[in-house]
């Protein structure tokens, strides 16, 4: 099976430019593993974002159907820097009607806290299949080991409901809940895992037979 493609849109983290932070790691370790292919690019301004989504939906990178925005946030916000933030709505106005069969998650700490109406607007106009993201603030390595295995689930998952399955499970479910993370379909369907996952009951052992063993003299 041909690894899932992801492309990545990350805005800058610091202000300090000697700070290295950044998810491009996470990626290549996935891509070492063979899980994904992926597209990283740098943006500080709005048209920076712009320039490279708009290229990013070009039929010649269909096969890249992550799309993966790391940045700053707020509700319905993305803040790329410290003064240089877009809304949703005009991310959505970029991409509307381009992006069937698409899913987009958003690594940016409370986005997905946004009005729900807004969010199933951004879907209808884009074409998304889903969104999901974080509705609270989250810890930059705690938020890397759960993208390990979100996006390999995003880009590979065959089912729509790839991610929700997964994050879902017992395993994960708590680290999920944790950090708010949250899917919306584009049938406007919107899931939260639990943070005291259902875990299957395993079947009881028939009891143990009595000792029947003769009891020696001396014992």
């Amino acid at each position: 099976m041909a690894r899932g493609g992801v492309f990545c849109v990350e805005g800058q983290w610091h202000r300090d430019l000697n700070e290295r932070g950044s998810v491009l790691p996470t990626l290549e370790l996935l891509e070492r593993l063979s899980r994904i292919r992926f597209i990283h690019k740098d943006a500080a301004t709005r048209d920076e974002l712009f320039y490279f989504v708009d290229r990013w939906l070009l039929k010649q990178y269909a096969d890249y159907r992550v799309g993966f925005f790391a940045t700053h946030g707020e509700p319905s916000r993305l803040r790329l820097t410290d003064w240089e933030s877009v809304p949703l709505t005009d991310v959505a106005e970029l991409m509307a009607g381009r992006c069937e069969g698409r899913r987009l998650y958003f690594g940016s700490c409370s986005v997905l806290r946004a009005n729900d109406a807004v969010l199933r607007a951004f879907l209808e106009s884009t074409g998304a299949a889903l969104i999901c993201g974080f509705t609270r603030e989250v810890d930059w390595v705690e938020s890397a080991a759960f993208e390990t295995v979100l996006l390999d689930v995003l880009a590979n998952g065959q089912r729509h409901n790839a991610a929700e399955l997964r994050m879902g499970s017992a395993h994960w479910a708590p680290l999920a809940s944790y950090l708010g993370f949250r899917v919306i379909y584009a049938n406007g369907r919107a899931w939260r895992p639990s943070a005291r996952p259902r875990v299957p009951v395993q079947p009881a052992r028939p009891p143990r037979p009595p000792n029947t063993r003769p009891v020696l003299p001396g014992q």
